[in-house]
């Protein structure tokens, strides 16, 4: 007997950075492990992020996984959305799909309205990747707004949560149904790049855009506090301007992921001061690279560190700097590196990890 066929649709308006990284992975994914789910893949996504590069995404995203780009803005504008919900809809019913599953906030909106009567609610899957109420840049009556958003879109349109991390699931599991699938990456890559290397300076480095929720401002105060340390910022944006002290370089938008790993490589620490967070996929690359972790003490982030196993969660900046000094007074920065490689060859396995995605996407309503 042939087995069920699933066409399977994955919604992302934050094509970039860690997110642009999941979808795509979750999409080559399911093309090429056929004999686990026989499945169409469609991509529908938009191209405005500006750490998209086009000509790396068509050679990264695996042939065999079908296109679609979508003009969406990630600030709400009820004209252009409700534009967006159309056309999106146009889409959904030429490709009549048994599953959606939609990525960030702005596709999870999106992608609720526009599958009204064309996917069953309960084959609708939302991925956070960072709940949009937690972000500390906002106002308090624009929290309200997300969290009633948030709240609203289950009650009214059913589907299922998908959370990156324990953090973000403990938070899920109050606004509706919710599943724990932990974000994932290979480890084939990073253990071909990993070596040992020996800094003549301390060097401490973080991946990420230049924005309010990556906190720039707390990193440079951090490096200029500690002067005879070199700091690198892997990535680049609007925000540059916040990084000011002389012992920071900032390298730039990385092309690919070999790149990137190689940057990581060269690490002594790996630090993530973010605001909020998912699941950051670069502390997860880092952890791959076997670099110790010091990170705020936020959704995500705190999810990838045990305290004196593999690093360190800091609550201020002059705590972050505190537990510089102490990595540059001991001699376990290895092995730390080493207990950040297997915790993530544990928990945050992409094929173990899809795999249980898999399994859910199995079980959905014929």
């Amino acid at each position: 007997m042939e087995k069920k066929k699933y066409i399977i649709v994955q919604l992302v308006e934050a094509f970039g950075g860690g997110v642009y990284t999941y979808v795509k992975d979750l999409s080559n994914f399911l093309v090429t492990h056929q004999s686990e789910i026989n499945c169409e893949i469609h991509l529908i996504y938009s191209p405005n992020r500006v750490e998209l590069d086009k000509e790396i995404f068509q050679k990264e995203i695996h042939p065999d996984v079908f296109l679609y780009e979508l003009d969406m803005q990630r600030q709400i504008n009820l004209k252009k959305d409700q534009v967006v919900v159309k056309e999106t809809r146009k889409i959904l019913k030429k490709i009549k799909p048994d599953i959606i599953h939609l990525h960030s906030a702005k596709a999870g909106v999106i992608g609720r309205l526009a599958s009204l009567g064309i996917v069953k609610k309960a084959n609708v899957y939302y991925s956070p990747h960072g709940f949009s109420f937690v972000q500390q840049n906002i106002s308090k009556a624009k929290v309200s707004l997300y969290k009633m958003i948030e709240s609203i879109m289950p009650f009214l349109h059913g589907g299922t949560i998908i959370a990156s991390g324990k953090t973000e699931f403990e938070i899920a599991k109050k606004i509706g149904k919710t599943k724990l699938i932990e974000n994932g990456i290979d480890f084939e890559m990073p253990d071909k790049i990993h070596n040992y290397t020996e800094n003549k300076r301390f060097k401490i480095g973080t991946v990420g855009r230049l924005t309010p929720q990556k906190n720039p401002k707390a990193f440079n105060e951090i490096a200029s506090k500690l002067p005879n340390i070199d700091f690198v910022w892997i990535g680049n944006g609007e925000l540059i301007n916040e990084i000011t002290s002389k012992n920071i370089k900032v390298t730039g938008w990385i092309r690919t992921r070999e790149e990137l790993l190689q940057k990581i490589n060269s690490l002594d620490l790996y630090i993530q001061v973010s605001l909020w967070e998912g699941l950051p996929i670069a502390i997860l690359e880092a952890m791959a690279m076997q670099k110790p972790l010091l990170v705020s003490n936020v959704i995500g982030n705190k999810d990838t560190v045990e305290d004196g196993y593999n690093g360190f969660v800091y609550n201020t900046t002059d705590e972050a700097i505190e537990k510089i000094k102490y990595f540059l007074e001991h001699t376990n920065l290895r092995e730390m590196g080493e207990h950040s490689y297997k915790k993530a060859f544990k928990e945050y396995n992409k094929t173990n990890n899809f795999l249980k995605l898999i399994d859910i996407y199995k079980k959905v309503p014929k």
